[in-house]
């Protein structure tokens, strides 16, 4: 129903363009706003860093770049207030179901996988060690990924945009979907993992040849590349399972379910979300997991067929 009504707000005109032009000059309420007068602000300290490189570099300065440097990142200024960010790490903490999300550090290099107290525990059991997923503790899987805690303020971090720029003295987290868009390592315990994702693993329909369609195939680009590198490590064990280079009694094939979205979106549908999207996702998933049930099921009985004969 909130998304409903989120979507709503966005369209209310029901004209895209007005739509568009009223998001692009006011914001969004309760969620951004322009960065009027932070970009007036950014403009003069980068003008100020420019000179002072300028003056410094003795003549050898590329005059273009130098130029462009001065033009602020900060476009974008979140509205989301303190009680938004505890609403969701509370919710998040007390949910019966494991929840995990990332974010990234720029300066240290570093991911953070934040994880509720059920996501703690089921994974602690299914590893068997202890304190392996305690708060500081670094990955086995993955170097320079670290885990964490859900708090409003990693919260916060899970959310931060580009757009947003950075405050040296919030610190330099950003939205660990620009890192890892999505997270299979965390899951590798599992025999079969469903993994929905909103893009496709390929570029459907021609080639972009405008500068918005490069922007949007550079995203798919990075959010498919990090994928990639997860589901074939995990191709690759399932392999070495399947041909008896790895000991079936430490390392166990997985499956991977994977329900892709069978559309071509633009660069602008991440500002314009459509409920049909999330619609056609939710009902592709519910079909694959229910056949898998079927399935599983339909084994169980044949397991259980010449127990029952006897």
């Amino acid at each position: 129903m909130a998304a409903m009504e989120e979507i709503a707000k966005v369209t209310a005109t029901g004209n895209i363009n007005v739509d568009l032009a009223s998001v692009a000059l006011w914001g969004r309420p309760g969620v951004f706003r322009p960065a009027y007068l932070e970009y007036t602000t950014d403009l003069v300290r980068n003008s100020l860093q420019a000179w002072q490189h300028i003056l410094a570099s003795g003549g050898k300065t590329f005059f273009l770049q130098a130029v462009l440097q001065t033009l602020p990142g900060r476009v974008l200024v979140p509205l989301f207030p303190p009680a938004f960010f505890k609403q969701i790490s509370d919710a998040f903490n007390a949910s019966e179901i494991g929840i995990a999300f990332n974010s990234y550090n720029p300066l240290d290099g570093c991911e953070y996988v934040h994880l509720n107290p059920r996501a703690r525990e089921l994974l602690t059991q299914k590893s068997k060690r202890k304190h392996a997923y305690d708060k500081g503790q670094p990955s086995r899987h993955r170097e320079r990924t670290t885990y964490d805690d859900i708090t409003p303020e990693t919260v916060r971090d899970g959310l931060w945009i580009y757009q947003y720029g950075f405050d040296q003295k919030r610190g330099c987290f950003l939205d660990g979907a620009y890192y890892r868009q999505i997270m299979l390592a965390e899951l590798v315990y599992a025999t079969d993992i469903f993994v929905a994702r909103p893009i496709s693993y390929r570029w459907i329909g021609p080639m972009p040849t405008s500068q918005i369609g490069i922007e949007d195939l550079k995203t798919e680009v990075g959010f498919n590349g990090t994928y990639a590198g997860e589901r074939h490590q995990i191709a690759l064990i399932n392999r070495l399972v399947e041909g008896g280079d790895l000991s079936a009694e430490k390392y166990h094939q997985i499956t991977l379910h994977e329900i892709e979205i069978a559309q071509q979106r633009g660069f602008m549908d991440y500002v314009f979300e459509k409920l049909e999207v999330f619609d056609e996702a939710y009902g592709a998933s519910m079909s694959a997991i229910e056949a898998y049930l079927v399935a599983t099921s339909e084994l169980i009985k044949l397991d259980l067929a010449p127990v029952q004969q006897a």
